[in-house]
């Protein structure tokens, strides 16, 4: 049985400079049972410097981290990051998403909300948070609670009365600081969710919202990877005891391999095997690049259970580290695993994905995605070069303007998008700048 996510789209608000809300749309049409993702599987957002395109990108990453990381807001680092990350001015922020869960002839949209705001002892904790659902195969269907969060209190669950008492206990106190989405994957009991069809339905609603941020993929280049290998091995020991179940009833082919990728260092044992294969991909990825590469070989050093492993490009008559290549070479490697799962059906988000690119391998990279690949791909970018393969597709330009409006570029005739920009003629984004503007601003000398 085969599945599919799409995220249809997000609205963001109260994070750095974006005060009030943005809409950011990946399908247009109406979602019915004739849904057709296959133009609107990749999208590029351009704008300004300062404008806030890393943003959006960050307030996927903080969705994410609030449903997978069941300690999120109770670290410390969190918390100062989200003081610094947050707008002043609101000191709320806000994420909500519309997504497509599709299975077979069956498809569920669903609608999740989450706001985190400040207290007045200056930390911050969940405000509200939200799950709807309707049916996918009608346009005309309207939205079912499935819960509701309110100032950490129950407000709503649409399960039966067995579970609701087992959530009760097990939430109490605790839905201020933990996504209810994530309290209820990491504790839920088979015997509580097949007691009756309606809570049986209530599991399936949250593992679909649960599973959405798992097969999305946020590349941020400050990223510190060390952290992000290790929520990753703590999410797996979490819930892969649970993972057969989940796999029967979404089919989900990818299983854990979420888990997986050549850039983490720390590689259990067991899935050494794996990883030698992921990297002999990465080595045909590379080797389009740099034609002269030989092999890419894994320096593997033995800890405990698992395997602390670093990258050698050989290209024959020398060897060098991964992390002494050229920056392009460097970012390549990086992105290889957001590639890998877009191109596997899952939804990719990648900040500046244009910085130490080529601007033909990006192109390419992009019309690739556009032809072949299976999930979602979206990027902020400066580069205007994709605009001339995208504008093929549809609803898959946007422009943020420096007063945080979206505009989606639409056919204008002969017109090219990547003119009409440079020369100001997109709304709210004009590029009013003149070289004469710089005269006197690096203290250049001037004859007397």
């Amino acid at each position: 049985m085969k599945n599919t996510f799409y995220l249809l789209n997000m609205d963001v608000c109260g994070i750095k400079n974006i005060q009030k809300n943005v809409h950011l749309s990946f399908y247009k049409k109406t979602v019915d049972k004739e849904f057709d993702s296959e133009k609107y599987r990749v999208k590029a957002i351009y704008g300004e410097n300062g404008a806030g395109k890393s943003a959006l990108i960050t307030a996927v990453k903080i969705f994410q981290n609030l449903i997978l990381d069941d300690n999120y807001l109770n670290d410390s680092k969190t918390q100062i990051f989200l003081d610094e990350i947050i707008n002043k001015a609101t000191q709320t922020f806000c994420f909500e998403c519309e997504f497509l869960f599709s299975s077979n002839n069956t498809s569920r949209v669903y609608h999740y909300s989450v706001c985190i705001g400040k207290r007045e002892n200056g930390i911050y904790e969940i405000q509200s948070e939200h799950l709807k659902v309707k049916n996918g195969n009608y346009a005309n269907s309207r939205y079912k609670m499935v819960f509701e969060i309110e100032n950490g209190e129950l407000a709503f669950l649409d399960c039966g009365d067995n579970e609701r008492e087992w959530i009760e206990k097990k939430s109490m106190n605790l839905l201020s600081s933990h996504s209810f989405v994530g309290l209820y994957m990491k504790n839920f009991e088979v015997d509580y969710i097949f007691n009756d069809l309606v809570s049986a339905s209530f599991f399936i609603h949250i593992i679909a919202c649960s599973t959405l941020a798992l097969v999305i993929n946020v590349y941020i280049a400050e990223e510190d990877q060390h952290e992000l290998y290790f929520l990753r091995k703590k999410l797996k020991g979490n819930v892969l005891h649970k993972q057969k179940m989940i796999d029967e009833l979404f089919g989900y082919e990818d299983g854990f391999n979420t888990f997986f990728r050549v850039n983490e260092s720390h590689v259990d044992k067991k899935s050494f095997e794996e990883y030698k294969e992921r990297i002999n991909q990465l080595t045909r990825f590379i080797k389009i690049f740099k034609s002269d590469l030989v092999s890419i070989d894994i320096d593997a050093k033995e800890n405990g259970g698992e395997y602390i492993c670093d990258l050698n490009l050989n290209y024959g008559g020398y060897v060098i580290n991964k992390e002494f290549e050229s920056t392009g070479i460097k970012k390549l490697i990086r992105l290889f695993d957001c590639f890998v799962a877009a191109s596997r059906g899952r939804i990719v988000f990648v900040d500046e994905m244009d910085s130490n690119l080529n601007d033909v391998y990006l192109c390419k990279l992009v019309e690739y995605f556009m032809y072949y690949g299976k999930g979602q791909l979206c990027f902020t970018t400066h580069n205007l070069d994709p605009m001339t393969v995208l504008k093929e597709n549809k609803n898959s330009i946007d422009f943020l303007s420096s007063d945080k409006h979206l505009v989606s570029w639409t056919s204008r005739g002969n017109a090219s998008p990547d003119n009409c920009y440079k020369n100001g003629m997109i709304e709210d984004s004009p590029f009013n700048i003149d070289a004469t503007d710089f005269v006197g601003i690096f203290g250049e000398y001037r004859e007397p």
